[in-house]
């Protein structure tokens, strides 16, 4: 049939338009899969080629897109923190003794100097270890840790 790689071809465009309407990771790869079997038939391989390599292409395709799919439905990739929030949780050295009257207090996280307040209102001694419990702005409210 002469006419046979135009059916693909509409086909292709059907699914691949409905995919760009529905985001399913299903009509995608079933378009691709016709244009594939379009292309067979311009070359006038038989029907039963042109239907082999639509079904194996569509197969292969949709095995492969299978992780990217159940990803989504699993809610996509952990939220990456990033700025100050990245410190919750992080243990480092009071480099300069924290004490809410006087308004001091500094502690090392990692490479980096943060401005320190203690989430209880008590004085924490330099060289003590603390552990972030929550970032105020750029100030870490820390916690004196259990392990020193």
């Amino acid at each position: 049939m002469e006419s046979a790689w135009v059916i693909w071809l509409i086909l292709s465009a059907v699914f691949i338009i409905a995919e760009i309407f529905t985001a399913s990771f299903f009509a995608g790869p079933v378009g691709f899969s016709c244009l594939v079997a379009a292309v067979l038939a311009h070359f006038e391989f038989s029907g039963t080629v042109q239907l082999l390599s639509f079904s194996v292409t569509s197969i292969v395709l949709l095995i492969a897109i299978r992780p990217i799919w159940l990803r989504m439905l699993d809610g996509g990739e952990p939220d990456l923190i990033s700025g100050p929030e990245a410190y919750v949780g992080e243990t480092g050295e009071v480099i300069e003794t924290v004490d809410a009257a006087k308004g001091t207090g500094r502690i090392r996280l990692g490479s980096e100097n943060w401005v320190a307040i203690s989430d209880k209102n008590i004085i924490i001694e330099t060289g003590t270890r603390a552990t972030v419990v929550r970032m105020d702005g750029t100030k870490a409210v820390i916690s004196v840790s259990e392990n020193p």
